[in-house]
């Protein structure tokens, strides 16, 4: 820690421990409360310039953890989604100078952003985003309810062009992979990767294959030791 509530990542992050944690507080806190609330707690004591961080050990738990551990964390998104609470970070929104204007978004829509409209992150690479987003879509995929009320969340945030969020052709890759999504009929990993694969083939059919720079400050997960 750098100063009072200022928190910089260690050289060698401990992210199957950071999963560990996680998948424990979403099993064993008793009430459901508690869960969602030591969600929001997490985010909010690492701040937007470490959110990524909070993706990527969600995306530990997608790759690596069991159907069961998977399931307890999709159900505290879900109760999150429920009640508007869903874990987010401020991204930059479209068109915006250097950051100036910034929209919340939860997990999934960062990354979505973060690939599509790259802003002072900097670029994330197809290679990175394909690879997270799937272990991101999975696990939620875990819990039925997760997966109907996020389709319906990126619907909704697709369909508003004033939000300022989104340029047009992220829109529609968006709309695209929530309704590849929201029609899958397959195991959570399988629903995952569809709705994944959509979401880039609308990116690609409308720039004319764009490839990604190498990723800025985003490593995939780790294999569970």
């Amino acid at each position: 820690m750098s100063g009072p509530g200022t928190y910089v990542l260690r050289a060698e992050p401990d992210w199957y421990g950071a999963a560990e944690a996680l998948i424990e507080a979403c099993v064993y806190l008793s009430a459901p409360e508690d869960r969602v609330r030591w969600l929001e707690r997490l985010c909010i004591s690492l701040g937007d310039t470490l959110y990524p961080a909070f993706l990527h050990v969600l995306c530990h738990v997608g790759e690596h953890g069991d159907p069961d551990a998977q399931k307890a964390v999709a159900d505290v998104l879900v109760l999150a989604l429920q009640s508007g609470r869903l874990p987010s970070g401020r991204y930059s929104a479209w068109g915006a100078v250097h950051g100036a204007a910034t929209r919340a978004m939860g997990p999934i829509e960062y990354l979505c952003a973060w690939y599509a409209q790259p802003g002072s992150r900097g670029p994330l690479s197809a290679t990175a985003f394909d690879r997270a987003a799937r272990a991101l879509l999975s696990l939620v995929s875990h819990s039925e309810s997760a997966r109907r009320l996020y389709c319906a969340k990126l619907l909704a945030d697709a369909e508003d062009p004033l939000g300022g969020a989104w340029s047009r052709q992220t829109r529609q890759a968006l709309q695209i992979m929530a309704r590849t999504w929201a029609a899958a009929n397959a195991p959570p990993q399988h629903a995952g990767a569809n709705a994944v694969d959509a979401f880039l083939a609308a990116l690609r059919q409308g720039e004319g294959a764009r490839i990604s720079a190498a990723g800025a400050g985003w490593i995939p997960p780790l294999p569970l030791r």
